[in-house]
């Protein structure tokens, strides 16, 4: 999977969620809202790893070594 591949994955991820948060009228690319769709997603996410026990710092440290790993691929 390429790294363009890999963000493409993550804007279909991000406009379900947010389709499912909102409602089907919010397409946070046609809307030019993909920041705050991000920020919402990530605090959501922080939410959920709190009531499943899930370390999210350690979470975003492997999302970052990860995402260094692949970029310099």
């Amino acid at each position: 999977m390429t790294n363009a591949e890999r963000a493409d994955a993550a804007l279909i991820a991000l406009d379900r969620y947010s389709i499912d948060k909102d409602g089907p009228g919010n397409h946070p690319v046609e809307m030019g809202e993909i920041q705050e769709a991000m920020i919402d997603l990530i605090a959501d996410m922080k939410h959920l790893a709190r009531r499943e026990g899930v370390n999210f710092d350690e979470v975003l440290r492997m999302a970052g070594r990860h995402y260094f790993e692949e970029a310099r691929a």
